[in-house]
Protein backbone atom coordinates (compact mmCIF):
# COMPACT_ATOMS: atom_id res chain seq x y z
CA UNK A 1 0.00 0.00 0.00
CA UNK A 2 1.30 3.65 -0.85
CA UNK A 3 2.56 5.44 1.79
CA UNK A 4 3.96 9.34 2.02
CA UNK A 5 7.33 9.95 2.31
CA UNK A 6 7.70 13.41 4.08
CA UNK A 7 6.78 14.01 7.67
CA UNK A 8 6.14 17.64 7.20
CA UNK A 9 4.74 19.53 4.19
CA UNK A 10 5.07 22.74 2.96
CA UNK A 11 6.35 24.12 6.38
CA UNK A 12 10.08 25.42 6.86
CA UNK A 13 10.30 23.71 10.93
CA UNK A 14 10.01 20.94 11.78
CA UNK A 15 11.74 19.15 7.68
CA UNK A 16 15.14 18.63 9.50
CA UNK A 17 15.09 14.79 10.29
CA UNK A 18 11.81 14.00 8.64
CA UNK A 19 13.02 15.13 5.51
CA UNK A 20 17.51 14.25 6.10
CA UNK A 21 15.58 10.30 6.24
CA UNK A 22 13.90 11.11 3.00
CA UNK A 23 16.41 12.21 1.21
CA UNK A 24 18.96 9.89 2.75
CA UNK A 25 16.13 6.76 1.30
CA UNK A 26 16.07 8.52 -2.13
CA UNK A 27 19.89 8.70 -2.60
CA UNK A 28 20.24 5.29 -1.57
CA UNK A 29 17.38 3.75 -3.61
CA UNK A 30 14.57 1.36 -3.24
CA UNK A 31 15.30 -1.32 -5.21
CA UNK A 32 12.46 -3.74 -6.31
CA UNK A 33 9.99 -0.64 -4.15
CA UNK A 34 7.18 1.02 -6.34
CA UNK A 35 8.45 4.81 -7.74
CA UNK A 36 7.29 7.75 -6.17
CA UNK A 37 6.11 10.78 -7.67
CA UNK A 38 5.59 14.17 -6.21
CA UNK A 39 2.33 15.32 -6.50
CA UNK A 40 0.35 18.68 -5.52
CA UNK A 41 -2.37 18.49 -3.60
CA UNK A 42 -5.22 21.24 -1.88
CA UNK A 43 -8.02 19.23 -0.13
CA UNK A 44 -9.51 21.64 1.77
CA UNK A 45 -11.87 23.57 -1.27
CA UNK A 46 -15.16 24.76 -1.20
CA UNK A 47 -18.09 25.64 -2.97
CA UNK A 48 -21.14 27.90 -3.76
CA UNK A 49 -22.91 25.52 -1.30
CA UNK A 50 -20.89 26.48 1.45
CA UNK A 51 -22.30 29.94 3.60
CA UNK A 52 -19.82 32.60 3.30
CA UNK A 53 -18.81 31.80 -0.11
CA UNK A 54 -17.58 34.31 -2.59
CA UNK A 55 -19.22 33.85 -6.22
CA UNK A 56 -19.03 35.78 -9.16
CA UNK A 57 -21.74 36.61 -10.71
CA UNK A 58 -22.56 34.54 -14.41
CA UNK A 59 -19.36 32.10 -13.81
CA UNK A 60 -20.31 28.73 -13.38
CA UNK A 61 -17.99 27.79 -10.05
CA UNK A 62 -17.44 24.22 -10.70
CA UNK A 63 -15.93 23.92 -14.02
CA UNK A 64 -13.98 27.28 -13.21
CA UNK A 65 -12.58 25.76 -9.95
CA UNK A 66 -11.28 22.74 -12.39
CA UNK A 67 -9.68 24.80 -14.89
CA UNK A 68 -8.02 26.80 -12.02
CA UNK A 69 -6.91 24.15 -10.20
CA UNK A 70 -5.19 22.95 -13.29
CA UNK A 71 -3.28 26.28 -14.50
CA UNK A 72 -2.09 26.50 -10.53
CA UNK A 73 -0.60 22.93 -11.37
CA UNK A 74 -2.62 21.00 -8.82
CA UNK A 75 -2.73 17.39 -9.50
CA UNK A 76 -5.64 16.70 -6.82
CA UNK A 77 -8.27 18.93 -4.62
CA UNK A 78 -10.96 17.90 -2.39
CA UNK A 79 -14.33 19.66 -2.18
CA UNK A 80 -15.37 19.92 1.56
CA UNK A 81 -18.47 22.05 2.18
CA UNK A 82 -19.97 22.13 5.19
CA UNK A 83 -22.36 19.37 5.71
CA UNK A 84 -23.18 18.90 1.89
CA UNK A 85 -22.50 16.88 -1.02
CA UNK A 86 -24.38 18.85 -3.40
CA UNK A 87 -20.96 19.50 -5.45
CA UNK A 88 -19.34 16.54 -5.37
CA UNK A 89 -20.78 14.83 -8.69
CA UNK A 90 -21.17 17.87 -10.60
CA UNK A 91 -17.39 18.75 -9.81
CA UNK A 92 -16.02 15.34 -11.21
CA UNK A 93 -18.41 15.28 -13.82
CA UNK A 94 -16.62 18.91 -14.97
CA UNK A 95 -13.74 17.37 -13.96
CA UNK A 96 -13.74 13.79 -16.33
CA UNK A 97 -11.13 14.98 -19.44
CA UNK A 98 -8.98 17.46 -16.71
CA UNK A 99 -6.61 14.94 -15.83
CA UNK A 100 -7.15 16.38 -12.38
CA UNK A 101 -8.39 13.42 -9.24
CA UNK A 102 -11.31 14.41 -7.45
CA UNK A 103 -11.82 13.17 -3.78
CA UNK A 104 -14.97 13.60 -2.60
CA UNK A 105 -14.94 15.56 0.97
CA UNK A 106 -17.30 17.25 3.61
CA UNK A 107 -16.30 19.17 6.52
CA UNK A 108 -17.82 19.13 9.94
CA UNK A 109 -17.95 20.17 13.23
CA UNK A 110 -17.17 18.28 16.44
CA UNK A 111 -16.54 18.83 20.04
CA UNK A 112 -14.77 17.32 23.25
CA UNK A 113 -14.27 18.68 26.54
CA UNK A 114 -11.71 21.03 25.84
CA UNK A 115 -13.77 22.78 22.26
CA UNK A 116 -16.79 22.94 20.85
CA UNK A 117 -15.39 23.79 17.23
CA UNK A 118 -12.91 21.08 15.85
CA UNK A 119 -13.28 21.55 12.22
CA UNK A 120 -12.95 17.69 10.76
CA UNK A 121 -12.21 17.90 6.87
CA UNK A 122 -13.53 14.38 5.80
CA UNK A 123 -12.98 12.53 2.53
CA UNK A 124 -14.09 9.09 0.85
CA UNK A 125 -12.75 7.09 -2.80
CA UNK A 126 -12.55 8.84 -6.14
CA UNK A 127 -16.13 6.78 -6.82
CA UNK A 128 -18.08 8.15 -3.68
CA UNK A 129 -20.75 10.05 -5.09
CA UNK A 130 -22.79 12.79 -3.34
CA UNK A 131 -25.69 10.43 -2.02
CA UNK A 132 -23.07 8.24 0.00
CA UNK A 133 -21.85 11.32 1.43
CA UNK A 134 -24.99 12.47 2.23
CA UNK A 135 -25.76 9.31 4.36
CA UNK A 136 -22.29 9.28 6.37
CA UNK A 137 -24.06 13.28 7.36
CA UNK A 138 -27.37 11.52 8.21
CA UNK A 139 -25.90 8.43 9.91
CA UNK A 140 -23.80 11.97 11.82
CA UNK A 141 -27.66 13.19 13.06
CA UNK A 142 -27.26 16.26 10.53
CA UNK A 143 -30.63 18.08 9.81
CA UNK A 144 -30.58 19.39 6.09
CA UNK A 145 -30.85 22.78 7.39
CA UNK A 146 -27.29 22.25 8.69
CA UNK A 147 -26.06 22.58 5.15
CA UNK A 148 -23.67 25.02 4.16
CA UNK A 149 -22.96 26.11 8.09
CA UNK A 150 -20.19 26.10 9.66
CA UNK A 151 -22.34 27.19 13.26
CA UNK A 152 -23.63 23.13 13.48
CA UNK A 153 -22.31 20.89 16.00
CA UNK A 154 -22.48 16.93 15.38
CA UNK A 155 -24.53 15.97 17.71
CA UNK A 156 -22.31 12.41 18.70
CA UNK A 157 -19.01 11.98 20.72
CA UNK A 158 -15.85 12.29 18.36
CA UNK A 159 -15.38 8.18 18.94
CA UNK A 160 -19.08 7.77 17.55
CA UNK A 161 -18.20 10.35 14.66
CA UNK A 162 -14.93 8.65 14.03
CA UNK A 163 -16.44 4.77 14.20
CA UNK A 164 -19.16 6.14 11.68
CA UNK A 165 -16.72 7.70 9.59
CA UNK A 166 -14.41 3.96 9.09
CA UNK A 167 -18.07 2.41 8.17
CA UNK A 168 -18.49 4.51 5.15
CA UNK A 169 -14.69 4.19 4.07
CA UNK A 170 -13.32 7.22 4.75
CA UNK A 171 -10.39 8.99 6.27
CA UNK A 172 -10.52 12.50 8.10
CA UNK A 173 -7.71 15.10 9.51
CA UNK A 174 -8.39 17.96 11.91
CA UNK A 175 -8.37 21.44 9.96
CA UNK A 176 -7.28 24.88 11.60
CA UNK A 177 -6.56 23.88 14.88
CA UNK A 178 -4.13 26.22 15.55
CA UNK A 179 -6.30 29.37 14.48
CA UNK A 180 -7.49 29.58 18.40
CA UNK A 181 -6.56 29.08 21.87
CA UNK A 182 -9.36 26.89 22.27
CA UNK A 183 -8.54 24.79 19.59
CA UNK A 184 -5.18 24.33 20.72
CA UNK A 185 -6.37 22.91 23.93
CA UNK A 186 -7.73 20.19 22.01
CA UNK A 187 -4.79 19.25 20.03
CA UNK A 188 -3.25 16.97 23.13
CA UNK A 189 -6.24 15.09 23.35
CA UNK A 190 -6.57 14.56 19.35
CA UNK A 191 -3.22 12.92 19.61
CA UNK A 192 -3.01 11.12 22.43
CA UNK A 193 -6.65 10.03 22.52
CA UNK A 194 -7.27 9.59 19.13
CA UNK A 195 -4.44 8.89 17.48
CA UNK A 196 -4.34 11.55 15.06
CA UNK A 197 -1.14 12.42 13.06
CA UNK A 198 -2.16 14.46 10.46
CA UNK A 199 -3.28 18.32 10.61
CA UNK A 200 -4.27 20.83 8.17
CA UNK A 201 -2.87 24.08 9.71
CA UNK A 202 -3.80 27.78 9.42
CA UNK A 203 0.02 28.91 10.80
CA UNK A 204 3.31 27.47 9.51
CA UNK A 205 4.88 28.56 12.94
CA UNK A 206 2.38 26.20 14.64
CA UNK A 207 4.75 23.13 13.36
CA UNK A 208 6.83 24.15 16.43
CA UNK A 209 4.30 22.79 19.07
CA UNK A 210 3.93 19.28 17.85
CA UNK A 211 7.95 19.12 17.40
CA UNK A 212 8.26 20.46 21.23
CA UNK A 213 5.51 18.17 22.59
CA UNK A 214 6.00 15.09 20.86
CA UNK A 215 9.37 15.23 20.13
CA UNK A 216 9.42 11.64 18.89
CA UNK A 217 6.25 11.43 17.26
CA UNK A 218 6.12 11.26 13.01
CA UNK A 219 3.14 14.35 12.10
CA UNK A 220 2.13 15.09 8.70
CA UNK A 221 1.69 18.61 8.84
CA UNK A 222 -0.41 20.61 5.85
CA UNK A 223 -1.23 23.74 5.02
CA UNK A 224 -4.58 23.79 2.57
CA UNK A 225 -6.11 26.78 0.79
CA UNK A 226 -9.43 26.60 2.55
CA UNK A 227 -10.75 27.98 -0.26
CA UNK A 228 -13.81 29.88 0.02
CA UNK A 229 -13.55 31.83 -3.44
CA UNK A 230 -12.33 30.60 -6.81
CA UNK A 231 -9.33 33.30 -6.61
CA UNK A 232 -8.40 30.66 -3.15
CA UNK A 233 -7.93 27.56 -5.00
CA UNK A 234 -4.32 26.41 -4.16
CA UNK A 235 -3.37 29.34 -2.33
CA UNK A 236 -1.78 26.84 -0.33
CA UNK A 237 -0.85 23.13 -1.29
CA UNK A 238 1.11 20.87 -0.12
CA UNK A 239 3.69 18.63 -2.43
CA UNK A 240 3.86 15.18 -1.43
CA UNK A 241 5.69 11.82 -3.16
CA UNK A 242 3.48 9.41 -3.64
CA UNK A 243 3.20 6.37 -5.76
CA UNK A 244 -0.01 6.95 -7.12
CA UNK A 245 -2.59 10.38 -6.48
CA UNK A 246 -5.49 8.70 -5.27
CA UNK A 247 -7.74 8.03 -2.26
CA UNK A 248 -5.71 4.83 -1.01
CA UNK A 249 -2.46 6.91 -1.06
CA UNK A 250 -4.08 10.11 1.06
CA UNK A 251 -5.65 7.60 3.59
CA UNK A 252 -2.32 6.24 4.76
CA UNK A 253 -1.58 10.00 5.03
CA UNK A 254 -3.79 11.17 7.33
CA UNK A 255 -4.20 7.24 8.77
CA UNK A 256 -4.88 7.48 12.87
CA UNK A 257 -2.63 5.86 14.85
CA UNK A 258 -3.42 3.28 17.38
CA UNK A 259 -3.85 4.36 20.77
Amino acid sequence: MTKAQYTVHEIEIGQTKAKARAARGAKAGTAGKPKLKTYSLDLRIHSPVSLGYFGMESVDALPALVRLAKTKGLDVIAVTDFYSSESVDRLKKAAETSGLVIIPGVDIRVETPECDDIQLTCIFPEETNSEHVARFLTSLRVPAQARGRQDFIVPLELSQVLTCLDSHGGGCFPSRMDKTPARMGAIPRLVDSFGFRSFDLAYTDSARFFQARWPQEKFNLFSFSNANALAQVGSRSARVRLEQPDFSALLQLVKRAKV
